[in-house]
């Protein structure tokens, strides 16, 4: 078992961990990095869990472990709970992992010597999904090549971090890695993906009300995080979004059959008749969101 949280002044790395209501799932998490942590002396790193339950669903959990250090959540969304992990932690990286993820065995040891290398300033990892089943009422993030930035296993040096702003808080629902995945590309930052630093992601079952409202969200959220700054509501800016639209079909139907397992051929197929439906909602909510905005200023 891990030593207890010890106070430091700095460390090497602190984990951040973002949870809300899932206190079964981040046991199993919690209990995955004791066998890796060992390894290292306790000034050298930090296990932070932000949670974003009032009711402090996972405070016994972690406290339970002996190695997490439990802070209360912001309740303002992932983005500013993933920020509010990183304000809490003082080590020179942030390695944030997802509550409902289980670690492989030499995931801290493969990301601590790119870390000890100094060649670089952001280490992606693989994300591997468990129990997937072919259907779209099912969700897990898959990661196999670099260039994602997908917070369910990333590691970035916090100055670069905190200088860079942290997340989009204005992101609630999700995208608020990929947002962050342009500003580190524009930055010119120095990035390594480590296949051999894997997380494994189950996958999660979700109702088909629930896969509605996600489909038409970040569609929503893909446009106004490519287009934040418009002013007035024109023929050419419905026309921008029309464009947008037409291509964002396509570029969900491509990242469907990329991200296939193999022999799942109904989750794609699914996709392909579904987004018929939800593509024409989220074009209209968009469509009203600009219009509002322009009536504002």
């Amino acid at each position: 078992m891990s030593p207890p949280p010890v106070a430091c002044s700095q460390c090497t790395f602190s984990i951040c961990i973002v949870t809300f209501r899932r206190p079964d799932l981040l046991k199993r998490c919690l209990d995955s990095l004791p066998s890796q942590l060992e390894e290292f002396d306790p000034c050298q790193y930090q296990v932070i869990v932000s949670d974003d339950c009032p009711a402090r669903s996972s405070y016994e959990v972690v406290s339970g472990s002996g190695f997490a250090t439990w802070v209360q959540g912001p309740n303002r969304g992932v983005a500013a709970n993933r920020n509010n992990a990183a304000n809490a932690a003082n080590g020179d990286w942030i390695i944030y992992l997802d509550d409902d993820e289980i670690v492989g065995k030499i995931w801290l040891a493969t990301i601590y010597d790119a870390i000890l290398s100094g060649k670089f300033d952001v280490i992606e990892g693989r994300v591997e999904p468990t129990g997937f089943p072919d259907s779209i009422l099912w969700y897990a993030p898959v990661i196999s090549a670099g260039g994602a930035y997908c917070t369910a296993n990333l590691g970035i040096r916090r100055n670069l971090f905190l200088r860079l702003g942290g997340f989009n808080e204005k992101l609630l629902m999700s995208h608020e890695d990929i947002e962050m995945g342009n500003r580190i590309r524009k930055a010119c930052l120095r990035s390594i993906y480590l296949d051999e630093a894997v997380a494994y992601h189950p996958a999660r079952k979700l109702a088909l009300s629930q896969v509605w409202r996600r489909m038409v969200s970040l569609q929503i959220t893909s446009f106004t995080m490519k287009n934040p700054d418009f002013a007035e509501f024109s023929v050419r800016h419905i026309i921008s979004l029309s464009d947008f639209t037409l291509r964002y079909w396509y570029r969900v139907l491509r990242l469907e059959l990329a991200a296939r397992q193999p022999k799942h051929w109904l989750r794609p197929l699914q996709a392909f008749l579904l987004l018929p439906l939800t593509i024409p909602i989220g074009f209209l909510k968009t469509l009203m969101l600009l219009f509002k905005g322009t009536a504002k200023n």
